[in-house]
């Protein structure tokens, strides 16, 4: 079995490092700030994405995202805290027959670079992540990504996330998904998206994972 997991909101809490970026980047354009609503939605989608949706054309996502990118390669890649409990879960699945990712739409850089920063990377045998030209950066890419790099079939592995984004891209993909409900999903936005399973804590996402 293949473990695929989100790590914005699901392994991690990236809030502080994501919401001062994204306030270094309007501020750098010259735009309003956000409301702590509106930064909490940055946490999932793709950044092209979540900026477009500010109603900025391609010439201004493009500005946007660099900015953004500036504070966060610097300060905000690790203003993040790893939540409670994700360790000791990592710890227990990895005693087991199974291999584990990460599939993140954050780039494969600053993914590789959070995940060795909080002592995560030794438990993933692979990071899929967007391309920094924003090329894959949509879930179901990423997750046929990681399929594709450690020959897994679909039917053999499941993916773990808080957001809707994730729930879809596995079923586009043809993955089993858990809803991660410690993340930063809006109340039913888990069960709209269709997810398989949802767990309120790491340590039952190991009880959900050993009915599979």
């Amino acid at each position: 079995m293949l473990i695929m997991f989100d790590l914005d909101g699901t392994l991690t809490d990236p809030f502080e490092g994501i919401s001062r970026s994204v306030a270094h980047a309007l501020d750098c354009m010259g735009l309003p700030g956000l409301t702590s609503m509106q930064q909490r939605s940055f946490i999932g989608p793709p950044l092209d994405d979540s900026f477009a949706a500010l109603g900025l054309d391609e010439s201004g996502n493009a500005q946007a995202v660099a900015h953004y990118r500036e504070y966060f390669s610097a300060r905000g890649v690790f203003e993040n805290v790893v939540y409670d409990g994700v360790r000791q879960a990592l710890e227990e699945l990895m005693g087991r027959s199974i291999r584990m990712a990460v599939a993140t739409s954050k780039p494969t850089a600053f993914a590789e670079r959070i995940l060795t920063h909080f002592d995560l990377a030794r438990y993933f045998d692979f990071v899929s992540g967007a391309t920094m030209d924003g090329s894959r950066r949509h879930k179901t890419d990423i997750i046929d990504f990681a399929l594709m790099a450690l020959g897994e079939s679909p039917s053999g592995a499941v993916m773990v996330g808080d957001r809707a984004q994730d729930v879809v891209g596995a079923t586009a993909s043809g993955v089993r998904s858990i809803g991660a409900r410690w993340g930063y999903a809006e109340p039913g936005e888990l069960e709209a998206a269709g997810a398989g399973q949802i767990v309120e804590t790491p340590g039952s996402l190991v009880t959900a994972l050993n009915s599979l």
